[in-house]
């Protein structure tokens, strides 16, 4: 009876991320019609779509570092194919429903790798903690600094920053303080803690390349928004970034997050900007978004599985 139900729950998550997607094609159409959106693409250089281009395939070449130097004794020598996995997961992971892309992870390493699912799942699910923490970072000391706060802002932002350090040192403590209990949160807990590294230096490897990732993601969204909205301040096009990548952990979305990632990016920037205008961005660099991760994943298929020096 258990399974139905969530098989049955299943369906209508997946049935209702369509119906988003449809409801905002339309709606899109409707308010300010597709053909105006696209049009801004007309004065964009293809020298600046390029270079854009270029640091969003380099901030998945960091991903696909980190992966590189978390699974030593699986992927050395293997860069290509390793790099050929993220291209194809980030793809997937970007365009599938309500999250699915995310199986495709665990489901390529047992392939190309043969790493054991509960390995992969447990790493992924430390790569998404670090992540999730760096983009909170971006998303809440603009807001600290913003408000009555930001006398306290640096303390509480150290505070914040040592907090996967102290996750890490506690790590045995949390994992007998979990051991034995029931619930999904505490499963959850458990295999992201089995997912930690094995030393400190692998530790402050994986936290520096997610940052260096994210540093060259952000600002580059931030600089290609603020080509659609030239009017938004510097720190304005951050935020409205961050919030709209901040979407992709909603347990429903659209195919290709449609409607769920534009509203991520208007929520701070229409408080300022036209809101009309500040669509028309926020869609431009979703779309933007949504190609470059197809262009990695063609680039992705087009590296041999297997590397050459080891044929």
């Amino acid at each position: 009876m258990t399974e139905q139900s969530n098989t049955s729950g299943q369906r209508w998550q997946v049935a209702l991320s369509w119906l988003v997607l449809i409801l905002f094609v339309a709606g899109v159409e409707y308010w300010i019609g597709w053909k105006s959106v696209l049009e801004p693409w007309l004065a964009f250089s293809w020298a600046q779509g390029l270079i854009a281009l270029a640091l969003l395939v380099l901030s998945y070449a960091l991903r696909a570092w980190r992966m590189y130097d978390y699974f030593p004794q699986f992927l050395t020598g293997r860069w290509l194919q390793t790099w050929r996995l993220m291209l194809i997961h980030n793809a997937l992971n970007n365009l599938l429903p309500a999250r699915t892309g995310e199986i495709s992870f665990p489901v390529l390493m047992k392939r190309y790798f043969n790493v054991a699912y509960a390995h992969s799942v447990s790493a992924l699910l430390w790569f998404r903690a670090l992540d999730l923490h760096a983009i909170l970072t971006f998303a809440v000391f603009p807001l600290l600094i913003a408000t009555r706060l930001r006398v306290i802002a640096w303390p509480l932002l150290l505070v914040w920053m040592l907090l996967p350090i102290l996750v890490y040192v506690l790590r045995n403590r949390i994992e007998i303080s979990l051991a034995g209990k029931d619930g999904k949160f505490s499963e959850v807990m458990q295999q992201a803690l089995y997912g930690l590294p094995d030393s400190w230096g692998a530790f402050w490897r994986s936290w520096a390349m997610t940052w260096a990732n994210w540093l060259v993601k952000l600002v580059t969204l931030a600089w290609l928004l603020g080509q659609f909205v030239p009017d938004a301040s510097g720190n304005l096009l951050l935020t409205s970034v961050v919030t709209g990548e901040l979407t992709s952990v909603l347990p429903i979305h659209a195919p290709g997050g449609f409607g769920t990632y534009e509203a991520g990016v208007l929520a701070p920037l229409s408080r300022i900007i036209e809101v009309k205008q500040a669509a028309m961005g926020a869609v431009n660099l979703h779309l933007f978004v949504l190609g470059s991760s197809l262009v990695g994943a063609v680039i992705g298929w087009m590296i041999p599985l297997k590397d050459r020096q080891n044929v």
